[in-house]
């Protein structure tokens, strides 16, 4: 509905003069029969009251969020290494991620670690362990789940 005040709003200025005047339920009953199909069912108004759904919002709208990629974080090394091949210079270092990598395997373009006895495992960045963490805890669910349980 902002959407749509935002729009009206800026319709409005392209008028020379225009008045809005707010007509309550009361004294609209035509706007108070539609406001009242929204909750009911209607099938049986099919003949009296033509209905159409709207499949699709009347205005066009572009949402446009900025998102912030961090440029390196754990897995950077473990990816870079098996998509480019791409080592650290310091040869124990290099060995390290080699070996470290073998855990590791590449899905649509996210890294997941493998499991022996499960399915491989989303590796996630520190902020999104903290949204995780934080939907568990806090979440639609509302609970409050044991370390056990959070684990598993």
């Amino acid at each position: 509905m902002i959407e749509y005040l935002k729009t009206t709003r800026e319709l409005l200025q392209s008028f020379q003069e225009a008045k809005v005047v707010h007509v309550s339920r009361g004294q609209n009953k035509k706007a108070d029969a539609l406001s009242k199909l929204a909750s009911v069912a209607f099938d049986h108004l099919a003949k009296e009251v033509k209905v159409e759904t709207l499949r699709h919002p009347s205005i066009s709208t572009k949402v446009v969020v900025g998102v912030e990629v961090p440029e390196f974080n754990w897995m950077t090394p473990i990816l870079r290494y098996l998509q480019e091949g791409v080592v650290p210079a310091d040869r124990q270092e290099a060995r390290r991620l080699k070996i470290k990598a073998l855990q590791y395997e590449i899905i649509n373009g996210a890294l997941y670690r493998r499991s022996y006895l499960g399915p491989s495992l989303k590796c996630i960045d520190y902020e999104e362990a903290e949204y995780v963490i934080r939907e568990i805890h806090e979440g639609r669910c509302g609970m409050h789940m044991g370390a056990k349980m959070v684990a598993a």
